[in-house]
């Protein structure tokens, strides 16, 4: 498993006693007789995630033949890997044992970096934070009333298609001092993950290929990070060329499963953690399945790339990955294969 570095988006908050609720660039809209005696409180927003993603890319895709299909698989992970962020959503819950919402915020930030003020009265808080959750049709946000409930969760479908943002988040208790100005480091850290498959050899062209990630996480609880795993749903691969398909997902179960002896004997893997379900059609119209399935977890905030060969029966072979293993399905009939449990 190749890694990912985790990386920050950093927060400089400050805050403002008994003062209004509001976010503006401008401290003087505020006007309380705490902002005449100069208590401010004012957050210093900058966004800085820096990615190994090219590196992982050019250290995987190395040799002189394989450059033109890195450089291209860079270039559409870029909007996803770059450290963009579209929007933020911040949250700021109580600390008396009440565990409520008291403040909500949404800033659009379209940025690397962003600066703007918050005002709100001093309190103890858990704050919550989530950010490019806007435009990710394949999440929702539920649980909002309660620091513990919050929670993001996939659209109990049978098929997503890859998820079109890399969300992040953060949880910080913000424990407020009786004077002076307040200051809070904030990191927040990539949810979901990604599955790249690379044909780097082919006996076929410009095949007809369908890609599906099975084994994903279906939700996530943002103040504890913890996964769940609810009902079953495969994610399915953008196409990036003919030979590169992409899937971006949660991550997988961090433990091998043990299916039953049925399920074990079939996928001649019975301890798959998560599996990428490989359909090609052939020029006479048949199909192959490939099931490439991994022993190791696919953690969040990582990105990885399996090489395999494609094969003149549709098959798919992986190369240099001692951790994926591959059951293939000749002249495959659809309905059987997305029952299997991994």
């Amino acid at each position: 498993m190749l890694f990912m570095k985790r990386h920050a988006f950093i927060l400089f908050l400050s805050f403002l006693f008994a003062g209004c609720s509001l976010i503006d660039d401008d401290l003087s809209v505020c006007e309380t007789e705490d902002t005449v005696n100069n208590v401010q409180y004012q957050i210093e927003y900058k966004m800085e995630l820096v990615t190994e993603m090219h590196m992982i890319v050019d250290e995987k895709l190395a040799t002189d033949i394989e450059k033109p299909l890195a450089d291209t698989l860079k270039r559409w992970l870029q909007p996803l890997f770059s450290g963009h962020a579209h929007d933020l959503d911040m949250n700021f819950y109580t600390e008396d044992g009440t565990d409520e919402l008291r403040h909500h915020r949404e800033e659009m930030v379209n940025a690397n970096q962003k600066s703007f003020t918050l005002y709100i009265p001093r309190e103890d808080y858990m704050h919550l934070a989530l950010v490019n959750i806007a435009e990710n049709d394949n999440i929702t946000i539920m649980g909002k009333q309660h620091a513990a409930s919050m929670r993001i969760e996939q659209n109990k479908v049978d098929t997503l298609p890859s998820h079109p943002t890399a969300i992040y988040s953060a949880r910080l208790p913000m424990i407020m001092a009786e004077d002076g100005n307040l200051t809070f480091n904030v990191h927040l850290y990539m949810v979901n993950s990604a599955v790249a498959l690379v044909i780097t050899n082919s006996k076929l062209v410009s095949p007809k290929m369908d890609v599906l990630m099975k084994g994903s996480a279906t939700g996530f609880a943002v103040k504890d990070s913890v996964y769940s795993f609810e009902k079953q749903t495969l994610v399915r691969a953008e196409k990036v060329t003919d030979f590169c398909y992409v899937a971006v997902t949660m991550p997988s179960d961090t433990v091998k499963q043990t299916p039953s002896a049925t399920v074990a004997k079939k996928t001649n893997e019975p301890n798959a953690v998560w599996q990428l379900v490989v359909h090609v059609t052939l020029p006479d119209g048949k199909k192959t399945e490939t099931l490439l399935s991994s022993d190791t977890s696919l953690d969040a905030g990582r990105l990885e790339i399996i090489k395999c060969q494609l094969n003149e029966d549709g098959s798919v072979t992986p190369l240099q990955s001692p951790h994926i293993g591959a059951t293939v399905t000749l002249d495959w009939k659809e309905g059987g294969s997305h029952d299997i449990d991994v």
